[in-house]
């Protein structure tokens, strides 16, 4: 008896609740840039849109920014991606709002309507992704980029954090 009730268990914590798929770890742990591969930078932009909300823009160097490919395992999304033809690290980001992740991006312009901000200061970050989830680490350091806004005050990011910013030419 104690036989089948460890294998239940075990089986429903590997499966979801409709038993059809495996549960993927979100955790978010971290994952090293691996030594061949070049540290990826991040830097953040914000405009207001015409019509309401905001208007991010990520600025990558050193990084493709692509959706999981079909057919990958477990194994070669949890492991870190190297594209053949730059030599970049691949993946995706994570966006967070107040310290709540809000949703995978896998290009570089994205719409923030105005329903995810509260009144005074609201934090938008973004962290940089293997497809496994995992956040990069260079040096140390979660490659990430915060943005702090309020949006009664001009301008409206009061500050800006980035673990690794994007170099502008001729600076």
């Amino acid at each position: 008896m104690k036989f089948i009730i460890g294998f239940i268990l075990l089986f429903v914590s590997i499966f979801n609740v409709t038993g059809q798929e495996m549960v993927m770890d979100h955790s978010h742990m971290p994952i090293n840039v691996p030594t061949n591969a070049k540290i990826p930078a991040l830097s953040l932009h914000l405009s207001k849109d015409a019509m309401s909300g905001y208007n991010l823009t990520l600025q990558l160097q050193r990084y493709e920014l692509i959706p999981p490919p079909e057919g990958f395992s477990m194994a070669d999304l949890m492991s870190a991606n190297i594209s053949p033809s730059s030599g970049f690290i691949e993946g995706h980001a994570h966006l967070y709002i107040n310290g709540v992740k809000i949703q995978r991006i896998y290009g570089e312009n994205i719409h923030l309507p105005d329903s995810l901000f509260k009144s005074s200061v609201n934090t938008i970050s973004v962290t940089l992704n293997n497809h496994g989830h995992m956040y990069w680490v260079a040096k140390d350091k979660k490659v990430v980029a915060t943005l702090y806004v309020d949006q009664d005050k001009a301008p409206f990011v009061t500050y800006i954090f980035e673990s690794f910013p994007v170099k502008k030419i001729n600076q």
